[in-house]
Parts: C-alpha cells; structure tokens; sequence
C-alpha cells in the first residue's frame, strides 16, 4: 500500500507548485475583494479565504502522508538547472496557508461587523 501511495505522490509532485501558486492567488484575490463594500465581491473574497484555507488543509495532510511513509515532501523554488536547491517543506506552505487563511477570515468578520 505503502509503495502504490509513494507513485501516486510521485505522480502529483508537478502539480505541486501550481498548486502554492494557486494558493498565494486567492489569498491576494480575497484581501483585494475584501476592501470593497459590494456584497457579491465581498462573498467572492470569502470564497477566495477558503480555497486558500483547503489548500493548506490539503499541503498540511500531504507532508503528514508523507512523513507516515517516511519521506520529507517538500517543494523546490531554486531551479534545478542551476543546481539551485530551495525545498520548503510541505508542512511549511500548509501551515503558511492555514495561517494567511484565518487571518483573513478574521478581517472578514470584523469589516460585517
């Protein structure tokens, strides 16, 4: 079972960084929105907090998996090409998220009042 859950996350590490991009979009799309008195865009930004709050949900399950299958799952932001190496964990980009994520849930609920 071990070895079938090592290929699939093997599989997924190429959508791994799209992924954080995605993460770091909607943390800036639901701040930007969340300054705007509109309602639909202000439910557009709540939207927003929590894809960014499931993407860490989802980086903090990913290095938990992986440290159950005794492997240290992190992401590479040097480039390879230049022997450049700058591997962020995943419970670093999981946590970051979950944090960004209730903070701008907090300033949600504080701009309704």
């Amino acid at each position: 079972m071990k070895q079938q859950l090592m290929q699939m996350m093997t599989a997924m590490m190429p959508f791994m960084k799209p992924l954080v991009w995605l993460g770091c979009g909607t943390a800036i799309l639901a701040l930007i929105f969340g300054f705007f008195r509109n309602g639909a865009l202000r439910r557009l930004a709540g939207l927003f907090t929590i894809i960014t709050i499931a993407v860490g949900v989802f980086f903090t399950a990913a290095w938990l998996m992986g440290i159950w299958m005794d492997a240290q799952p992190s992401i590479n932001f040097g480039d390879p090409r230049k022997m450049e190496f700058r591997l962020v964990p995943f419970i670093w980009l999981g946590l970051g998220f979950l944090a960004i994520g209730a903070v701008l849930r907090f300033m949600g609920r504080l701009r309704r009042g």
